[in-house]
Order: C-alpha cells, then structure tokens, then sequence
C-alpha cells in the first residue's frame, strides 16, 4: 500500500517526466551530430570527455608560476598537439583553450 502524496510533491511531480527525462535537453547535442554528421551519441560523448580533459589539463598548467620554465615548456607542447589535429587554428594564445568545445 502507498501513502498519498503531499501537496508539493504533486507539484513537483507535475514539473518532471520521467519517460522523457533524458531527451529534454540535448538540443545542443543534437545540433552538432547533425552538423558534423555524427552517427551515434557515444561519438559525441567521447568527443565531450576529450575536451573536458584538455580544459582539465589547461586548467592545470594555468594554476603553475608563470616565470616556471616548465610551464612555458608544457603549454608550448599542448598548443603544438592541439595545433597538428587541427582542433585550434593558431598556436598563440593560451587563452584560446578555454574556448574549445565540441565542435572544435
């Protein structure tokens, strides 16, 4: 046997679908696999998790000295790699790896 509901978790029920959780706000998603004709979501997934990493590793490099030579060394190695794939279009500017996404 089940209680009743209260009050306001009927409403809060109302606010939520539980059939359809998962594709209410991928709109973003769906736009990119059909720009860069993605054939599965995983794709995009894996895509996403690899940009998450490169931010994760900028981030760190950022947190060094910046008068550290090991710093100059490894943002000069990471803007090369991400340069040769093609992901960025310029190796100046450090800054620029912030602004990596997806579609990149």
């Amino acid at each position: 046997m089940v209680r009743k509901l209260k009050h306001h978790e009927q409403k809060l029920l109302k606010k939520v679908d539980f059939l359809e959780w998962k594709n209410e706000h991928n709109l973003r998603e769906i736009q990119v696999m059909r720009r860069y004709n993605l054939e599965k979501r995983e794709e995009y997934i894996k895509y996403n998790k690899l940009v998450g990493e490169i931010r994760k590793i900028a981030y760190k490099i950022s947190l060094l000295d910046p008068r550290d030579p090991y710093r100059t060394k490894s943002e000069e190695q990471l803007l090369n790699k991400l340069y040769n794939m093609g992901i960025i279009t310029a190796k100046k500017p450090f800054s620029q790896i912030e602004r990596i996404s997806v579609s990149s």
